[in-house]
C-alpha cells in the first residue's frame, strides 16, 4: 500500500493519505506519515496488523468522550497497540435545535460553524505535538472522518504550502467515499450535515487566511511553538 492515496480497508471508512499531494512551491507532501479515516470502532485485528506494518504508531480521536467506545473490543486492541490519544476537538455541547434549523434552512453555513473547530486552540497544540513527538505515523480520525477530521487535514495540508484547490478536493471527497453522495439526495434537509460541500472547506480555509494570514502564524498564535512547527513541517515535506 506504499503509494495507495485511498486506503482500501473493508471496516475502516474513508481512509486516505495526507502524502502524494502537491505544494504551491513545487514539491511534494511525504508519504506514511499522516492518514485520515473515519472511525475505528470497527477495526479488525487483521487492519490493525496492517497498520502497524505501515508504520502507525499513534492514534488521535479527535471525538468526544461520549463517542468513543472506551470498554468494546475493538478499542482495547487500539490501545495495546498504539499510542492512543482522545484530543476532542469539537465543544461539548452539539448543536441545539434551533441551531440545526438554521443551518437546514441554510441560515447558517457548515462552513462558519468550523470556526469553533479552528479557534480550539488548546486542543490544537495538544494534536500538533502529538504530531511533532511521534516518530512513525499518526492517525487522526473523528466519527465519519470529514468534519473535525476535514479541519485537522486542512491544517497540516496548509502548513505543508498545499494549494487551496487540493485541500478543498481532499474535504469535497469524504462524502462520496462515505456513500452519502448516493444515499442522500441534495434537496433534503439533513444532506447539509452529510455532503462535504466545496464551499465549507472555502469558507474555513479564507476564515484562517483573514485572521490569521498564514496556517504558520495561525499556530503559532494557538501557543504551538517554533520547534513543534517545524518538526510536523518535516515530517509533511523535507
Amino acid at each position: 500500500m506504499q503509494y495507495y492515496k485511498r486506503l482500501p480497508f473493508e471496516n475502516i471508512k474513508n481512509a486516505r493519505e495526507i502524502g502524494g499531494v502537491p505544494t504551491v512551491d513545487g514539491k511534494v507532501t511525504q508519504w506514511k506519515n499522516f492518514l485520515r479515516t473515519a472511525n475505528l470502532d470497527d477495526i479488525s485485528i487483521e487492519e490493525i496488523n496492517i497498520l502497524k506494518e505501515y508504520g502507525v504508531e499513534s492514534i488521535i480521536d479527535l471525538r468526544r468522550e461520549r463517542e468513543i467506545p472506551f470498554d468494546s473490543e475493538s478499542h482495547k486492541k487500539i490501545a495495546n497497540n498504539f499510542n492512543f490519544y482522545n484530543i476532542s476537538l469539537a465543544p461539548n455541547d452539539e448543536f441545539r435545535k434551533e441551531e440545526i434549523e438554521q443551518i437546514i434552512n441554510r441560515e447558517v453555513s457548515i462552513g462558519s460553524t468550523y470556526r469553533n473547530l479552528i479557534d480550539n486552540f488548546t486542543k490544537i497544540k495538544e494534536i500538533m505535538e502529538v504530531f511533532a513527538n511521534t516518530k512513525g505515523a499518526t492517525l487522526f480520525h473523528c466519527q465519519e472522518g470529514k468534519d473535525r477530521t476535514g479541519i485537522v487535514s486542512m491544517i497540516l495540508m496548509g502548513l505543508a504550502n498545499v494549494g487551496r484547490a487540493d485541500i478543498i478536493a481532499d474535504y469535497e471527497i469524504s462524502s462520496a467515499y462515505l456513500g452519502y453522495i448516493e444515499r442522500y439526495d441534495e434537496e433534503e434537509p439533513y444532506s447539509v450535515f452529510r455532503i462535504t460541500n466545496p464551499y465549507a472547506m472555502k469558507e474555513a480555509y479564507e476564515y484562517i487566511e483573514r485572521k490569521y494570514k498564514s496556517f504558520e502564524e495561525y499556530l503559532l498564535y494557538a501557543k504551538v511553538d517554533q520547534d513543534t512547527i517545524d518538526k510536523v513541517k518535516n515530517k509533511l515535506i523535507n
